[in-house]
């Protein structure tokens, strides 16, 4: 996490909470703590500040965020977070790792080599074991912060390994902090982080509005009076709204307001933000666009694909985007960020349509280039792709059975988008296996109605002669009609009374 180049002002009890927690793991105690509040209201500013005090302290601290362009990519805030620290440790620090446990880790981060097999989605817990062990062997030596940013925006990979770490915390000094906007944390998230609090494992912060005094130091003195209690009115506390109103208060010409659709901030912060945008120069606005696109870090040389333009202006348009604060280096050399998850999405909402199609094409081609693998590709390749175009169907459907044994949400969007991308003229069996392979993933994670539809799908297009799959196919609707409670209704199919329950029941013919 970049340095904090400023003190934090205000959020005295917060900061208390976090001295407690970094001493508790000088004490070798981990723990957990997440910060809630809505958009801007602080949450990266704090986990900026624990971070910088751990550092201090002399702790491993490690930070990564979830995005919401990148919601489909498996485990992606972990490998965020992880991926560049633990591809540059010291082979000895690893050493007692078993090849089981780093061939499980791989599906997480990939520079570590080699995956694991394919395996039953059931068995997608050992990666969360093989994880825990790893944070286990990181913090062996001296205290760990792993933080995690926006998790309410987290892939359903990552939410399910947050909630074991959670239920099954690192035997070590381990302190987990995330961020979140709690309206929006994933069900199954927000039980886990709820069972964490009340068995005392994990302190919640929520962060509410700056008061009046906070932010009036906040906004300095270069700012009178009578605005500085209008831009308080208008933002309401949040400071990221006040510092956007700030920026353009004494710049804004008269009735010179600008739209800005599709961003849910207030109006006046939306016009802020499109004003902002609007000094930037034609060619830095187009690198900046082409950022959005690739991603949330990302690194010069994609942001250059996306753009389609050299390297050499991407460095210049750098420059002025760093000079403006609208983006931010990060430890990882080579990679920065946006200065906020709403400035990114501004950025590519605001871009036009069929030139986002095109950038990202030109990124899914460029990391095809790079050898990246399907699963990095797919989320470029679905907003790209042309229907029934052949490459891109076969990278969704190598992305879905690559995601399906530990990520099975994350398969079932790229056999979706398969799906989607299957010309209407393809054969029958073809369809039908990836409506297959798609309830398989559903039912993995708990979407039966959903399952369900796609399996009788299937059984719909099938003919006569398909006898044997129709058959596989009735088996596994009656297993998900058994899994729905519908017991006693007729599987689908089947003649006469013959029910889900009797199916499940029916003995076996012997050999």
């Amino acid at each position: 996490m970049a340095t904090v180049a400023e003190p934090l002002v205000g959020r005295a009890a917060e900061l208390g909470l976090l001295d407690r927690a970094v001493a508790e793991l000088d004490r070798r105690e981990g723990g957990a703590l997440v910060v809630a509040g809505e958009p801007g209201i602080g949450k990266t500013r704090l986990l900026a500040e624990l971070a910088a005090r751990a550092d201090a302290r002399g702790h491993i601290v490690l930070a990564g965020g979830a995005s919401e362009l990148e919601a489909d990519l498996p485990f992606w805030v972990f490998a965020d977070a992880l991926e560049e620290y633990v591809a540059g440790v010291e082979p000895r620090r690893l050493a007692s790792l078993g090849d089981d446990v780093r061939a499980e880790l791989a599906h997480v981060f990939p520079a570590l080599g080699a995956a694991a097999a394919a395996a039953s989605p059931d068995e997608r817990y050992r990666t969360h074991r093989a994880v825990r062990e790893l944070l286990e062997r990181l913090a062996a030596s001296k205290p760990l912060v792993l933080v995690l940013d926006d998790v309410h925006w987290a892939d359903a990979a990552s939410v399910e390994l947050l909630g074991a770490l959670l239920r099954r915390p690192p035997d070590a000094a381990v302190l987990l902090a995330l961020a979140a906007r709690p309206r929006q944390i994933p069900d199954r998230l927000a039980v886990a982080l709820e069972r964490a609090r009340r068995d005392g494992t994990l302190a919640r912060l929520e962060l509410g509005a700056l008061p009046r005094a906070d932010a009036r130091q906040l906004l300095g003195d270069a700012i009178g009076e009578t605005l500085a209690d209008a831009l308080y009115a208008e933002s309401g506390g949040n400071p990221f709204y006040l510092e956007q109103l700030a920026r353009v208060s004494a710049t804004r010409p008269p009735g010179g307001e600008t739209v800005l659709a599709g961003v849910e901030v207030p109006p006046a912060v939306a016009a802020a933000l499109a004003e902002e945008l609007a000094l930037l120069s034609p060619a830095t606005r187009r690198v900046f666009e082409g950022a959005a696109v690739a991603g949330d870090p990302f690194e010069p040389e994609l942001a250059a694909a996306a753009a389609a333009v050299d390297e050499g202006a991407v460095m210049q348009a750098l420059d002025e985007l760093l000079a403006l604060e609208l983006v931010r280096c990060t430890d990882v050399p080579r990679r920065l960020r946006f200065r906020h998850p709403l400035v990114r999405r501004a950025v590519y909402e605001a871009a036009p349509g069929g030139w986002v199609l095109g950038a990202h094409e030109r990124c899914a081609e460029a990391l095809a280039r790079a050898g990246a693998s399907a699963t990095g590709r797919a989320h470029h390749v679905e907003h790209a792709a042309r229907h029934g175009d052949p490459a891109a169907l076969a990278v969704l459907c190598e992305a879905g059975e690559l995601a399906r044994p530990r990520a099975p949400a994350s398969a079932a969007r790229w056999f979706g988008a398969a799906l989607r991308v299957l010309p209407q003229t393809a054969p029958a069996q073809q369809r039908v296996g990836l409506l297959t392979a798609r309830a398989g993933a559903l039912a993995a994670t708990g979407e039966l109605a959903a399952s369900r539809a796609d399996l009788l799908a299937g059984i719909g297009l099938l003919g006569g002669e398909d006898a044997a799959v129709r058959i596989r196919l009735i088996g596994a609707c009656a297993a998900v009609e058994h899994l729905l409670g519908r017991h006693d209704e007729r599987a689908p199919g089947w003649p006469g009374r013959c029910t889900a329950s009797a199916i499940r029941r029916r003995p076996r013919r012997p050999r």
